[in-house]
């Protein structure tokens, strides 16, 4: 088995791309496929010597499978695709991030230049498609993948006003609609609770809104290792997702994996994930009004919503590993 070097702007204890780059590795270490990550997050100083010290390292192995998104967030195909063809390796590069659209149509030398250069393109799903197809890339559907554990999900009797969001506290990710459709709920359900996992520059900006507004049974609980998520996502029985932009965030599966009810905003690749109605529910973005509904709807129709949550349960199973390793072994392999 060919050896395998992830290169991504990696955060051991951050959630998106480092996550899925983590249980990649540890789903491919079971199979006893070698793997390792080359990170190309830093300072000004560390990315300068980037360059050189993944020449060095990349040696010793037979692919590289860069990870990229959106802004700084395509650098890491920038040292990647350079070095591999450099070092005449097999390139394969998956793109994260609901933001594809923009930067693309922004930066298409750039990353038509890159993204010409690699041997197979990997995308999350239709929404990111159809970027690539506009500036005429090649690229292959492959999912998030994510660890199921039949042991995760809880059936819900009832489900309670008992709210989670995990997402990062940026404006992309729009915690404050959460919070203003919370909000209203909280005046029909006094007894509703909202646990927020996450961080990230906007915290006190978001305890401050609490607080200005008198809003109770909010918990900052901050960020989570992952092997401590499901122990959350059992205490809840909703989650919440109001992000600007996304593409297939993990979260959702997580959710749909617990036994939870997810809303989202219908944004980016989350349409792909979700059918309102059906195995989850929707609104627009930044409709906290619309929102607020959502969640009325999901405690208030019981039934309804465990029959959406079975059928959640059931479609998360396409995004399992047996379900995705044999296309991702042979893209690796070819």
């Amino acid at each position: 088995m060919k050896k395998i070097l992830f290169i991504t702007n990696y955060n051991p204890s951050g959630g998106g791309i480092s996550c899925q780059v983590d249980l990649l590795r540890k789903c491919l270490d079971e199979e006893h496929v070698e793997t390792s990550i080359f990170s190309t997050k830093g300072n000004v100083w560390h990315r300068l010597k980037a360059y050189f010290k993944l020449k060095r390292i990349g040696k010793n192995f037979d692919v590289f499978h860069i990870h990229v998104c959106s802004g700084f967030g395509f650098l890491p195909a920038v040292f990647g695709v350079r070095v591999g063809r450099k070092l005449v390796k097999r390139i394969v590069l998956t793109y994260h991030g609901g933001g594809a659209g923009r930067f693309f149509d922004k930066h298409p030398r750039l990353v038509r230049h890159f993204l010409l250069r690699t041997d197979v393109n990997i995308v999350l799903s239709g929404f990111i498609a159809k970027v690539f197809e506009k500036h005429d890339i090649p690229y292959e559907i492959i999912p998030n993948v994510i660890e199921l554990d039949e042991s995760k999900f809880r059936q819900r009797e009832v489900i309670r006003p008992s709210f989670i969001s995990i997402r990062s506290f940026t404006p992309t990710y729009n915690i404050e609609c959460t919070l203003r459709a919370f909000q209203r709920v909280k005046q029909q359900l006094p007894d509703a609770t909202l646990t927020l996992l996450g961080n990230g520059p906007l915290r006190e900006d978001l305890k401050e809104f609490v607080r200005s507004n008198d809003i109770k049974d909010v918990s900052f609980v901050g960020v989570v290792p992952n092997e401590r998520i499901y122990d959350y996502l059992d205490k809840t029985d909703v989650m919440l997702s109001s992000p600007r932009i996304d593409n297939m965030p993990v979260s959702i599966l997580e959710g749909m994996n617990a036994g939870l009810l997810v809303i989202s905003s219908r944004v980016g690749g989350v349409p792909y994930m979700i059918e309102d109605g059906q195995n989850g529910l929707l609104f627009d973005s930044d409709d906290d009004k619309e929102m607020a509904e959502k969640m009325m709807e999901a405690v208030v129709n019981e039934e309804q919503s465990k029959e959406m949550i079975r059928k959640a349960n059931e479609c998360v199973k396409d995004y399992s590993w047996e379900n995705i390793k044999d296309r991702l072994f042979e893209i690796y392999n070819h």
